[in-house]
C-alpha cells in the first residue's frame, strides 16, 4: 500500500521546531521520527456540517503500544474509526485525513457547553499509550503534541478555544478514560482552555 510522507518546511515555536511536509511516496509504513509527519489516508471520514467552525481539539490514547497497528486500524474501513493525527512514542506524527474533513474519533459526545456531536467541530489527536495508567508519556510525544496543537491554533484554526480529553466529552460519563494521566500542564503555554477529567454532568 502506498502512502505519502510529509517532510520539509520547518516551523519554529521558541526553541522547538516542527517539520512540515512535502510529498514523497513510500510502499510501507515507516515512522518518520521526532516532530516529522507521514500521511496515511483513512477511508473513515465524512464532510463537516456546512458552516462548521472548528474550535476544539480532542486528545485520546490509542489503548495500544503500537503506532503501526493504530495506523493499520484506521486504514481499515471495517473499523469505522479514525482521527486526524496519531502521535507515536518517538514523536512521530501520522496524519490520517484532512483537518477540513470530519474524523470519527469522539463517538457519542458533548462538550462543556452541552454541544453534541463533538466530531463535527473538532480535531482528533490520538497518542500511542496503552491507557494502563502506568505507561509513560514520553517527552518526545508530549513535545510533538504541543507543537501540533500550536500549529493548528496559530496557522490553521485560530478559532480553537479548547483542548479537551475524550474522557470529558464521552457520553455517558465514564465511558472513556483517555488520555489516561496525560501531563496537561505541558499544554498551558498554548493559551487555550484545557478541559479534562470526568464530566459528571
Amino acid at each position: 500500500m502506498l502512502m505519502a510522507v510529509l517532510a520539509s518546511a520547518t516551523l519554529s515555536f521558541g526553541s522547538m521546531t516542527l517539520t512540515v511536509p512535502t510529498v514523497i511516496v513510500q510502499e510501507q509504513f515507516v515512522a518518520p521520527g521526532k516532530n516529522k509527519f507521514v500521511w496515511v489516508q483513512s477511508p473513515n471520514f465524512n464532510a463537516r456540517p456546512p458552516g462548521t467552525i472548528v474550535d476544539t481539539i480532542v486528545l485520546h490514547h490509542t489503548a495500544s503500544d503500537n503506532l503501526a497497528g493504530t495506523v493499520k486500524w484506521f486504514q481499515m474501513e471495517s473499523s469505522q474509526a479514525s482521527a486526524h493525527f496519531t502521535i507515536g512514542k518517538d514523536g512521530s506524527i501520522v496524519q490520517h485525513l484532512s483537518t477540513f474533513d470530519r474524523a470519527w474519533h469522539a463517538g457519542q459526545s458533548k462538550d462543556r457547553s452541552e454541544r453534541p456531536n463533538v466530531n463535527n467541530y473538532s480535531i482528533g489527536i490520538e497518542m500511542v499509550n496503552t491507557g494502563s495508567g502506568t505507561d509513560p508519556w514520553t517527552p518526545e510525544q508530549v513535545e510533538a503534541c504541543y507543537l501540533l496543537c500550536a500549529h493548528l491554533i496559530r496557522h490553521r484554526f485560530p478559532e480553537i478555544k479548547q483542548i479537551t480529553s475524550h474522557e470529558f466529552i464521552a457520553i455517558p460519563p465514564g465511558r472513556k478514560k483517555d488520555p489516561k494521566n496525560f501531563p496537561w500542564d505541558a499544554l498551558k503555554p498554548l493559551g487555550v482552555d484545557l478541559v479534562y477529567g470526568l464530566n459528571k454532568s
